[in-house]
């Protein structure tokens, strides 16, 4: 594991964006698979268990478009913790819980207040501008390559932006925070794509759900 850490690092720090989107690949695709298996064992109103995955048990198009969604937006990630780390910079990420010699008791509470400051306010823009425009991006791809139209973009952004972006707030803000605070910049989109993991599965789950009752409809 160790071996593999610092493979990912001296990848990461040469080639950021590539290595960033095969990370972000490979996690979202984990993430489809485990709401392909689950999702088929949890009947809905709109349709019954299985009832949108093929003879085989598991839908390996879903899965790619999963993917595919998550290697484009990849370098809007590292592109926006860029963006956070030079317009809301913080003088030392180790500010909580140790300091340097010499240093006084009021100087570390200053260095503390510092941080707590910063990582507030680069929070506040993750969680107001960053997030519901990755879900609004996500929708409306999504619908576009499972071969919607304007109609079904805008529908799945009224019906489901809001209602997802507020079940986010329940647990990104605090996975976020430790992000700012503490995660060296290198390492700050996969470190939340690790925690996201489950949050791409209810994602893709959701996602399928709305699909599944719109052709429904159609077929209807």
């Amino acid at each position: 594991m160790a071996t593999f850490f610092r493979f990912w690092t001296r990848q990461a720090e040469a080639r950021p964006f590539l290595t960033v989107a095969a990370t972000e690949a490979c996690l979202s695709a984990c993430g489809d698979l485990i709401a392909q298996t689950i999702g088929k064992h949890l009947p809905s109103k709109e349709h019954p268990p299985e009832a949108s995955l093929p003879a085989t048990g598991y839908d390996l198009w879903r899965t790619s478009r999963f993917v595919l969604f998550a290697v484009c937006v990849s370098p809007l990630g590292v592109k926006w913790h860029r963006f956070l780390d030079r317009t809301f910079p913080i003088r030392s990420q180790t500010a909580w819980f140790k300091s340097k010699p010499r240093v006084s008791r009021a100087k570390r509470r200053s260095e503390q207040k510092h941080t707590a400051r910063q990582v507030g306010k680069r929070l506040a823009c993750d969680v107001l501008l960053y997030e519901p425009t990755m879900y609004a991006l996500f929708f409306s791809s999504m619908a576009l390559m499972e071969g919607g139209g304007f109609n079904d973009v805008k529908y799945r952004i009224s019906t489901l932006l809001l209602p997802t972006y507020l079940t986010g707030l329940t647990i990104s803000p605090i996975i976020q925070s430790i992000n700012f605070a503490f995660v060296p910049l290198i390492y700050r989109v996969p470190f939340g794509s690790s925690f996201d993991l489950f949050w791409d599965s209810y994602l893709s789950w959701v996602n399928n759900e709305k699909l599944a009752m719109i052709e429904d409809n159609n077929a209807d």
